[in-house]
């Protein structure tokens, strides 16, 4: 089959070429005869890229809402569920929750993403295992990374840290870590630090998912990252904290973090969700302060799903253009650059951070997505979903 997509908007080369599709490859054309194609296809400036990239999901835990609640809405409340829970999850559970929950966010146009999975003396590597089965069942739909994430703390909790260096040992792709959940934070760092070097592995960790102004572990992320010589190799995901502090002390950290060359993710429906249960009037967002990260740091920055209808989020749909609606609402950022910087916090910049290309190039394997828009502000604003998807030779609407 040949197919030929007229006037296609590639989104983020900023250019509307003609692209042939033949034998599989990718060709960029003009002055073509149409008749010479089995199908022809005028995409009148829709966007087409190579797929949306959710960097910090939690696929083991997705879906169950239903089955528990969290009746405090709080993250320890959250915590202490899943801790219970997990003791009671077969492979089985597992893996048909967490198929579902990838194959959700592959309808919605995802084609790389990053999933925390839990290790510890309960759960063991189990749900590591199953992730690894996954990763390889779908390999051929979407770029999956896992990483390893002890959520219920690796100080003075031997089991915990075995656990950790097993899930490597089997094949985890990253190392994470959440220094607020241990009593001692630079030691939780320095302990996860050292399963990196061992492994030779990227670190992503939660990083002060909290209100307190005081909790900035993030300022310890980057001396100790600087310090072991991991620079561009370490993100951070939530950075609440950032949003309870006034500029000049947010713009110390982030000058540290930008010399650390740390990358942030921001979560924002479930911080959303779970920030600010304390407060009684003036209801903090606890986001992290995005736009200020990127445009005044240079500091790679991206949006994320999170947890998807689960203890920590009984929200979420897998759904990208959704997750920089609700970034819009929560940073107040509703001008046309505003919107095309959230774009680019769910496309360019996480898959670069994914360590990936999202450039189409001429005679490559043709994969890539058609967003039903033309510009990122449309797609966003009006929420439009994809219009189609071309991959393995065939195009699908």
């Amino acid at each position: 089959m040949k197919y030929f997509f007229k006037n296609a908007n590639l989104v983020l080369e900023q250019k509307t070429v003609d692209l042939a599709v033949c034998d599989g490859k990718i060709d960029f054309v003009s002055n073509v005869e149409e008749g010479n194609f089995d199908k022809v296809v005028d995409l009148k400036g829709k966007m087409v890229l190579k797929g949306f990239c959710d960097l910090h999901t939690h696929l083991d835990k997705a879906l169950i809402s239903t089955r528990v609640a969290n009746r405090s809405g709080t993250l320890a409340e959250a915590i202490a569920i899943m801790s219970e829970y997990k003791a009671k999850m077969t492979d089985e559970d597992i893996y048909e929750r967490a198929e579902s929950t990838l194959l959700m966010c592959y309808k919605n146009g995802t084609r790389f993403l990053r999933t925390h999975i839990d290790v510890d003396k309960n759960i063991g590597i189990r749900s590591i295992l199953v992730m690894k089965e996954l990763q390889k069942k779908y390999r051929h739909l979407m770029q999956i990374q896992i990483v390893a994430f002890p959520q219920e703390g690796i100080v003075d909790k031997p089991q915990n840290y075995q656990a950790l260096d097993q899930a490597l040992a089997a094949g985890a792709d990253l190392v994470g870590g959440i220094p607020v959940n241990d009593l001692d934070p630079q030691k939780h760092i320095d302990m996860v630090f050292k399963l990196a070097l061992k492994y030779n592995v990227d670190i992503d960790m939660h990083i002060d998912e909290t209100d307190r102004a005081d909790c900035m572990t993030l300022l310890q992320l980057a001396y100790t990252t600087i310090s072991m010589g991991w620079q561009g190799r370490v993100t951070a995901g939530h950075c609440c904290s950032l949003a309870a502090n006034p500029p000049e002390i947010v713009d110390s950290i982030l000058e540290k973090v930008h010399m650390a060359g740390i990358k942030i993710v921001s979560l924002p429906s479930t911080n959303l969700y779970l920030q600010g249960r304390g407060d009684t009037c003036n209801i903090r967002r606890g986001i992290a302060p995005i736009k200020r990260i990127y445009q005044e740091h240079c500091i790679p920055t991206a949006l994320a799903s999170d947890n998807i209808r689960d203890p920590f989020n009984p929200f979420g749909n897998g759904n990208l253009l959704e997750t920089a609606l609700i970034a819009a609402h929560g940073c107040h950022m509703g001008g046309n650059d505003d919107i095309d910087l959230l774009f680019d916090m769910i496309t360019r910049q996480p898959i670069e951070m994914f360590g990936a290309d999202y450039h189409i190039y001429e005679g490559e394997e043709a994969d890539f997505i058609i967003i039903d828009a033309a510009t990122p502000g449309e797609a966003i604003i009006a929420q439009k979903r994809l219009y189609g998807y071309f991959r393995n030779n065939t195009l699908n609407f």
